[in-house]
This record gives C-alpha cells, structure tokens and sequence, in this order.
C-alpha cells in the first residue's frame, strides 16, 4: 500500500474519519452518555472545585451584557469585570453559547460535548500524524488509539476539560510534518487558526504551539529554500498577532490583572514522569514527587508504549551493532529528526526547571534572571510543557517500532509482525490504565443531583429579592454555591476563583464595603457574608444575622 503521506486526498479523509470514529467509541465506553445531555449539570457541579469554576464561569458570562472586549464576565467579582479567559471556560465555545443564549435553557453545559469532540479530534489528527509514517491503515488506526487514550488526556478530561484538548499539539505536529504539501498562503492561513485556536480554547497551548512552528520554519531555512525565511516570518507574524488580537477581543489584557503566576518551579515535571502512574497504573506502583503539585507534569506513557519504546530500542541497537541500520546516516539527512529532537529537549528543560527533581530528590536548581523568571511565570504550570515530549514518545514508540520492524522483515510477514506487536503492546496499555478508565466510568456515568448551600438550608428568606452578595473575607469556601445560586436568581458577587490572582483588587473592594458598613451605609439589596472565625471583620450590628454552616448572612430588612 502507498504511504497515505503521499496519498490521495480521500485516503486521509478515510483515515480521519477513521480516528474520528474510533475516539467517539472510546469517549463513551470511559464516560457514558450522560455527560452529553446540555441540560444535566449535576455532575460539573459536584466535580472537582477547577471543573465548577469553568462552568460557573460560563454561566455568569452567557448573563453578562454585551461590551468590549466580548469576553467579560461583570457578576462574579463586581464592580470589576474579569474575562472568560481566566475561568477556563473554553472561551470559543462560551462565546459561540452566549450568541445562542436566548435560545438555550437556564441549564446547559457544553462541557460534555467539548470532551467528545476532543476525543474524536485526537483520534482524526494522531491519524493523520501516524500515516506520515505508518503505511498501513489498519495500523495507523491501532495506534491512534496510544493517542486518543493517553494517561495526560484522561487526566485531565472533566477535570480540566480545555487542557484535554491536546489534539492542538497534535495537530501542530501535523501542519510540521506536512508543510511541504502545502502552499506558504495555505500554511501561514492554518497557523493563524492555530493561534485562535490556542487562546480559544486555552492559552497553555500557545508556546507549545508555537516552538513547533519555529522547528517549521527552521527546517524551511535549513533546507535553503527560496524566500524560506521571509515566508518563515510570516507563518510567525501570523500565528503571533491571531493569538494577540485574539486575547486582546476576548479581555485577556483587561483590567490590569498580571497574567504572571507564581509558583514557578512547584507546578513542573519530576524525571521519573515518562514511568510514573502516580495512582492510575495497574502494572506497578506510582513513584513519589518531589512536590506535590507535579502532577501538572504527569506524562506517563503506559505499559505498552513503554514496551514499544523497548522494542525499538533493541532493534536499533541489535541492527545497528550488525550494520544493516545506520541512525547518524539518517539523521543527516532528515533534518526532521534533528529538529524534533531539539524541540524534545527544549521542552523538556522548560517543564523541569527550574528545580530539576527525580522521585523525592532535588538533583539540582537554576536560578534564573529576574526577567526570565517573569516571562515564564505567565506560563507557571510549566510542567504541561512535557506534553510535547510526551507526543514525540508515543510517536516514536508506534511508528517507530512499525517503521523499524517492516524494515527488518519485508511483505507481508512485516505488515503481520508490526500488527501482532502493536496489539500485544495495547492490550497491554488497556491493562495498564484500565483501572483509571473504569474509575471515570463509574463517576460520570452515574446520576447525580446537586443542590446549592442556599438551598439545601435557606438562611435567609426571599434572598432572590436580593440584587447581590458581598463577602466580607476573602476565601474560596462557598463562593462555588454562591455563584451559582446567584446565576439561578440573577444576583453578582464581589468574589470569585479565577486563574489568575485579583486578591489585591478583592481586599481592597472589602476595605470599602467596610469602611461604607462602618459609616451606617447598609444596601437593602445585599447580603453580607461573613465567616464565624476569630480576626475576621465581624458583622455590623445594625444587620439581621442568620448563623449558617460556619457563616453569617447579615442584611437589613426590607
């Protein structure tokens, strides 16, 4: 069979279909249907505290009016606007719901839907990328399913849903691998959907995104190609100003929030990741970290790839020792591999730095300069940069060992062996992750029903006649419940958990309802929330209070 790489349009079409179709089965067989009614969102809310914080955040924007930039959120920490951004909504599908919120139920969720098409794109492009190199359809399909059913994917599904979509990386990979077909015009266009794509979805892809495009454009100038620098330039300017004037339409750069992080260096990869199933493998044990939020670094391949991994190790080093295989040749003349090695490297150094750990042991630190600390910042989590490591591996692991073992053995007999081998290494990939699928399936498939602290005990009465609620602290204790009583009824809040720091702006804003509250100042449309602990502002006398599940509720009779 010809290389569907240099195949017709309709092979690849076929393929991605293909993917398409067998990420679409996978989705439902770990999480059910029930995540797929827009009209259950039970199960957001009683999920982790990250999974309500993008829903809610959805909720208050589709209520928000209209203005600019289009992405700003006026209910959640009012008086001051934030962007959907920075509650990880997947601000292109928030935008796209609030244009058709008129017409949509108080209650909907497209989170379900988000995570469907997520699979179903990671099996359509890993497709695509596999028959770069795979010859075989059947192939190419069997080990799509390494992508579509990776440890990091499952992770973060549901958990952190836009940070699911490593399809982006996949895709980037595809636009590399495949630039030559493309026309300049053709491919600087698609790196300009790439780049709305990123900060629509999430902005975490951006520098992933982006150190592939500069591995294109070097391979463009490598091979000394007529105008491959200028053209190099624009495919960069492209992807550059889309991801900029993007941000900028949807409030990314509004109100003054810093978009650095701190905690550079806590949130980043350990060594051991590529081997280390934390709690998710049923082969053997998880490692320890040296910190605890490593986990924004989980990479593990899985039993199988690693076996794949091991395979075509030993067929190099066997063959190789022979003479029949020479790697440097190779490499020298695809500048391909050179590349995707640097870019392995690269992203490697920046998910482990700067404290580079294996297990519990800190082998050594970086220190570095002010102003890269702060520009790395904007990306704190620097441990998801494995990622891009994370897909070279699975690449190498299935195509390689598919490439490897046709060259060894020829015909048929090598299409059969790559098959035999490719299965044995999946079975033993669904073993290993196995307990972690059936986890999810048993959460997400079961019915659940959710109901707000407001009403489950009802402090205060008639409090959807009330216009807000102000609190008095400032702590992500029941602000979740709050916000989505309030979105039910219609009310704002002062506070909210976004995913950048406004904990200057909050305390500030609860100094002068305070300083307004200590001048005799009571809104008859506000509750006041305070918490029942010592140092906290204590309630203004003048105030009805209701004591409640560690809180008081203080208003003023109407």
């Amino acid at each position: 069979m010809r290389s569907l790489s240099s195949g017709s349009r309709g092979n690849r079409i076929i393929l991605f279909l293909i993917g398409t179709l067998l990420g679409a089965v996978c989705f439902i067989g770990v999480y059910g249907v029930r995540v797929l009614d827009p009209s259950y969102d039970d199960w957001l809310l009683l999920g982790d505290m990250d999974l309500r914080q993008h829903y809610i955040g959805f909720c208050h924007f589709r209520q928000s009016r209209w203005q600019f930039p289009i992405g700003l959120i006026e209910t959640l920490s009012y008086p001051m606007s934030m962007s959907v951004i920075y509650t990880d909504s997947i601000p292109l599908l928030a935008v796209l719901f609030k244009l058709l919120a008129w017409f949509l139920p108080v209650k909907f969720q497209y989170f379900g839907w988000a995570g469907l098409l997520s699979f179903m794109l990671m099996g359509g492009f890993s497709c695509l990328l596999l028959s770069r190199f795979v010859k075989n359809r059947a192939l190419c399909a069997l080990c799509s399913l390494f992508f579509i059913l990776s440890y990091p994917v499952i992770q973060r599904m549901f958990y952190h849903t836009a940070l699911a979509a490593q399809w982006i990386i996949i895709l980037a990979l595809v636009l590399w691998f495949f630039e030559e077909e493309l026309t300049v015009v053709k491919r600087t266009v698609l790196w300009c959907i790439m780049g709305l794509l990123c900060v629509g979805i999430h902005s975490y892809f951006l520098p992933m995104a982006g150190l592939i495009l500069l591995c294109a454009v070097a391979e463009e100038v490598m091979a000394g190609k007529e105008k491959a620098l200028f053209n190099g330039m624009m495919e960069l300017a492209g992807f550059c100003l889309t991801a900029l004037t993007a941000l900028f339409v949807l409030g990314g750069f509004y109100g003054g929030t810093s978009a650095v992080g701190e905690g550079l260096g806590t949130f980043s990869a350990n060594l051991n990741t590529f081997i280390n199933p934390l709690k998710d493998g049923k082969l053997y044990p998880g490692l320890p970290l040296y910190y605890d939020f490593q986990y924004e670094g989980f990479a593990y391949l899985g039993g199988g790839c690693l076996l794949l991994l091991v395979l075509s190790g030993l067929i190099l080093i066997v063959f190789s020792a022979a003479g029949y295989l020479k790697p440097a040749e190779y490499i020298k003349k695809h500048s391909k591999a050179v590349l995707s090695l640097c870019l392995f490297l690269v992203t490697l150094a920046l998910a482990v730095f700067p404290i580079v750990s294996f297990d519990k042991v800190k082998l050594f630190g970086v220190p570095y300069p002010g102003f890269i600390r702060k520009l790395l910042g904007i990306f704190r989590s620097n441990g998801r940069f494995i990622w891009v490591c994370f897909y070279l591996l699975l690449l190498a692991g299935c195509a390689g060992s598919v490439r490897l073992i046709q060259y060894c053995v020829k015909g048929r007999k090598g299409v059969i062996i790559s098959f035999v081998s490719v299965s044995a290494a999946l079975l033993l990939q669904l073993c290993d992750i196995s307990g972690m699928l059936k986890g999810k399936y048993d959460y997400f498939a079961a019915e659940q029903h959710y109901q707000t602290l407001w009403e489950r005990i009802e402090p205060v009465k008639d409090i959807e006649s009330y216009s807000g609620f102000v609190f008095m602290y400032n702590d992500n204790d029941i602000l979740m419940d709050t916000a989505y009583y309030g979105y039910l009824h219609g009310m704002w809040q002062n506070n909210y958990y976004y995913a950048r720091d406004i904990n200057d702006a909050v305390e500030m804003n609860i100094a002068q309802w305070n300083a307004a509250l200590s001048a005799g100042k009571i809104r008859k449309d506000i509750i006041y929330i305070y918490r029942e602990l010592e140092g906290d502002i204590k309630p203004a006398p003048e105030l009805e209070q209701v004591y409640f599940d560690g809180h008081i509720a203080g208003y003023k009779k109407k």
